[in-house]
């Protein structure tokens, strides 16, 4: 290895040493040379390339250390807000954009001040525990800290930070089963239909239908969201949804992006006859617009002068044209809360149709409807009640017959 700095190795009493002024010094040193991983430094009867390298590894290490060290400017709060920045542009949905950003603030909370050049490893590790000290779930800190370190990443294509901070502060492992005090999250269940319908009974007809579709279609929140009657072919029985490429979440694989389409049975179909007036059939502002209504119908006091044969009040806010994963999920939640019955979120009555597939018609029909192309794992944990039931069911005849 050739030394590329100034200094020189030499010999004294018999021992090998280096004579060189590191970067940022006022003076000269001698340092011992030792071979990596020895505790004694360098004999005469070693070669004198071994003790070059030797002197190159030092002088290569500390001066790495010295520009580590050097102000650069670039805070962790900066580096964080260029992220999302970054992030808000780069994902086409606005969940997927607050979810990154979502993940990398308790790092920006922790470092928000110091310069990320100043980092070490030992504060990944650090920001790591305190992910864990926090109560969220083993798998969610995995999550966030696989986040930083796709930022870090970032960060260095876009070449603000060296790739010496990112090579060090992407080696923190993560945290593995059983191995920490981060507790572990069961996994999703699928919502029964009992709980289903005492939902929908709180809820306004054009909301509780979407629900109902929702079960019946297994497609994902975003995809129902983005629902318009000019995206279904109704030619076909079943009709089919070709779900467009803004609420894809796999738009971006491959080429020209992996396609998307549901099927929607009869029992969806009847459903959805009833909201046949808009291109969209489900809408927050006629969900609202019968929310009125409801209320001026239900009103205990009189009406006087012109009020009385007055149409209901308009919607006193502005809304979107069409709902929202996360409006969605509030709308069941707070259904929940009224009907007096645990909460639950709109992505398990994706579970719920894939489990009553899986147990009907197998793996292979549960993946075409939830969409899954790579593979029986993403599948799995979405059908996770059927699996018992279908390895009873595969091994019954063997065990029977041998066992």
């Amino acid at each position: 290895m050739k030394l590329k700095q100034t200094g020189s190795v030499f010999l004294n009493h018999g021992l090998w040493y280096y004579s060189v002024q590191l970067p940022g010094e006022k003076r000269r040193k001698q340092v011992p040379l030792r071979a990596p991983g020895a505790k004694h430094t360098l004999r005469a009867d070693r070669p004198r390339k071994m003790a070059e390298e030797a002197a190159a590894r030092y002088w290569q290490e500390h001066t790495r250390q010295a520009a580590r060290h050097e102000p650069t400017g670039a805070t962790v709060a900066d580096l964080c807000a260029a992220w999302d920045a970054h992030c808000r542009e780069y994902y086409k949905s606005e969940a997927s954009a607050e979810n990154a950003a979502l993940d990398v603030r308790a790092f920006r909370e922790l470092f928000g001040g110091a310069a990320v050049a100043e980092l070490t490893h030992t504060d990944m590790l650090k920001f790591r525990d305190a992910l864990i000290r926090s109560g969220i779930s083993r798998r969610t800190v995995n999550g966030r800290l696989w986040r930083v370190k796709f930022m870090l990443g970032w960060a260095l294509d876009e070449a603000l930070i060296p790739a010496a901070v990112k090579a060090e502060l992407t080696q923190v492992k993560c945290v593995k089963r059983g191995r920490s005090a981060a507790p572990e999250r069961p996994p999703v269940r699928p919502v029964d239909d009992a709980t289903i319908a005492a939902t929908v009974a709180k809820m306004m007809p054009n909301t509780a239908d979407m629900v109902r579709v929702h079960r019946y279609t297994g497609m994902r929140p975003c995809e129902l969201c983005g629902l318009r009657w000019s995206l279904i072919d109704t030619s076909r029985t079943p009709w089919v949804y070709h779900v467009p490429p803004e609420v894809n979440k796999n738009e971006w694989r491959g080429e020209l992006g992996q396609p998307r389409v549901v099927c929607i049975g009869p029992k969806a179909r009847a459903i959805l006859e009833r909201h046949r007036g808009d291109d969209v059939p489900f809408s927050p502002v006629r969900a609202m617009s019968e929310y009125m209504e409801a209320r001026r119908a239900a009103r205990v006091t009189p009406f006087y002068g012109k009020k009385k044969n007055a149409p209901a009040p308009h919607v006193p806010r502005v809304l979107g044209e069409c709902w929202n994963t996360n409006a969605y999920t509030k709308t069941i939640r707070a259904a929940c809360v009224r009907a007096g019955i645990v909460p639950w979120g709109s992505n398990r009555l994706r579970h719920t149709f894939g489990t009553e597939v899986r147990r009907a018609f197998g793996l292979e029909a549960a993946r075409a409807v939830l969409g899954h192309t790579n593979g029986g794992c993403v599948t799995d944990r979405y059908t996770y009640d059927a699996m018992e039931d279908e390895m009873v069911r595969r091994a019954s005849s063997a065990v029977e017959a041998l066992g």
